[in-house]
């Protein structure tokens, strides 16, 4: 009897379990709809259209499979790919930082309660709202950079490259601080998503461990580095993602550029083969990223 009782038990468990898996497949039936008719489905057309050469004809659009052409094409005939490539991906070791570490600082800010934070939180969020890909485009060229080729007005750094030049530091070192310097424009209002990804995370630190650091004697930067960068430290690696993508997606960006340029010219299979070679290597420096920063955030949590 008791064991009869207990295979209905399990039984009627299983039997809920089973339906809530369904209203499971129910709820993200919208997305994986979406998933395949708008990502997958486009994804593989457009991997088979880098093994072919798109001609239009007054017939259509007539595809002649080349092979590995247009790959070959990319990496050892076309020197402005690989040369952007590069160039982008080094550019993220210094500006993903700065935003990060800016978005941070703000952040920081913000928490405090004084007059006007609403204010100048909705004015830190505020490019996030009214720039678009083309907006931000013609934000930099007007206002960082000017006419026949020469800096614009408003970030002047030819003074600060004479003197860092004249202090002994090396050109590649003062092309870095230089570029990032005539740059600030640009990067603050990248940050916008992340002050508040930020500013989310600090706010659900319970004050009580604030309370008990305050009286076992810890100082405000103890209390920084033991309890509020570990505890926000997951939401920093989002932020860090997050900045990553953004940078390599921005409408300025020089393989960005180069897509789009190819598109216009009617150049279809190799812009494409492009596009699918970037995605993969941004996909590859994603998920490295997430490795190396999950790894030692799962560490200082632990």
């Amino acid at each position: 009897m008791e064991k009869n009782k207990k295979i209905k038990k399990e039984s009627k468990k299983a039997g809920l379990i089973e339906r809530q898996s369904r209203w499971g497949y129910v709820f993200i039936a919208p997305w994986l709809l979406g998933f395949i008719c708008f990502f997958a489905v486009p994804l593989i057309t457009a991997f088979t259209y880098t093994f072919n050469e798109m001609n239009i004809t007054s017939a259509g659009l007539r595809m002649d499979f080349c092979g590995l052409d247009n790959y070959v094409r990319a990496f050892t005939v076309d020197p402005d790919f690989t040369r952007a490539i590069v160039d982008s991906t080094l550019n993220i070791l210094y500006q993903v930082p700065i935003i990060v570490f800016f978005s941070l600082f703000i952040a920081l800010l913000l928490r405090n309660d004084f007059r006007g934070r609403t204010m100048m939180r909705s004015i830190f969020f505020l490019p996030v709202i009214i720039s678009s890909g083309v907006v931000i485009t013609i934000l930099r060229e007007n206002v960082l950079s000017g006419t026949n080729g020469q800096a614009g007005t408003l970030f002047q750094t030819g003074l600060i490259n004479e003197v860092l030049i004249k202090s002994g530091l090396n050109a590649q070192v003062v092309k870095i601080i230089t570029s990032t310097v005539g740059a600030v424009f640009d990067l603050t209002w990248k940050s916008g998503v992340q002050i508040l990804l930020l500013l989310s995370a600090l706010h659900s630190i319970p004050d009580s461990m604030y309370e008990a650091a305050r009286i076992e004697g810890a100082t405000e930067w103890e209390t920084f580095w033991k309890i509020t960068f570990i505890m926000i430290s997951p939401t920093i690696v989002t932020t860090v993602i997050y900045s990553i993508i953004d940078y390599f997606t921005d409408y300025s960006n020089k393989v960005m550029r180069m897509i789009v340029t190819y598109v216009g010219q009617g150049n279809y299979a190799y812009s494409t083969t492009i596009s699918i070679v970037y995605f993969v290597i941004v996909l590859a420096i994603i998920g490295l990223v997430n490795v190396l920063l999950t790894k030692n955030v799962n560490k200082a949590l632990n």
